[in-house]
């Protein structure tokens, strides 16, 4: 059986401390004793049930467009990636989606695409409307980077 330890006890002091110092942070990351590791985890657990509570919340996708004018070489969206069957949901087909989405409990959408302007700042005004004026959820939107009026609008 394990026992409360020196080393433990090291462990508690560094986290009940305001800043941890990059030493610290190795020390902790460096832990192989599966007690202390258990230990670390257990307060971890703590610190996110005290800042997060003890929930998960889920969000459902809506990829409504996977064309993009951005070629960065990490995102299987790119410009240049040929392989890539391109396709655009229209306002009714995520309309639709998202009261599946709904219907399944889901109470946070994310509408996400590339950097698709076919989508308009007006028709991405409307979407999010008419979405609100069906469904009581959240709307995130993850769409690339748009002008600073689409995001004053939206």
């Amino acid at each position: 059986m394990f026992s409360y330890n020196k080393l433990s006890q090291n462990i508690d002091l560094i986290l009940a401390k305001e800043n941890l110092t990059k030493e610290d942070i190795i020390f902790l990351l460096s832990l192989k004793d599966p007690f202390d590791v258990k230990l670390l985890y257990q307060r971890a657990d703590e610190v996110r049930k005290k800042y997060c509570g003890d929930e998960v919340h889920l969000r459902g996708i809506i990829e409504f467009s996977n064309n993009c004018e951005q070629d960065c070489p990490y995102c299987g969206l790119r410009l240049s990636n040929s392989k890539l069957e391109r396709y655009r949901m229209n306002d009714n087909e995520i309309i639709v989606t998202a009261e599946h989405i709904y219907k399944a409990g889901i109470k946070t959408i994310v509408l996400q695409s590339g950097e698709d302007f076919e989508y308009t700042r007006s028709f991405i005004t409307e979407l999010i409307t008419s979405i609100n004026n069906k469904l009581d959820v959240a709307i995130t939107l993850s769409l690339g980077e748009r002008e600073f009026g689409d995001y004053d609008e939206w």
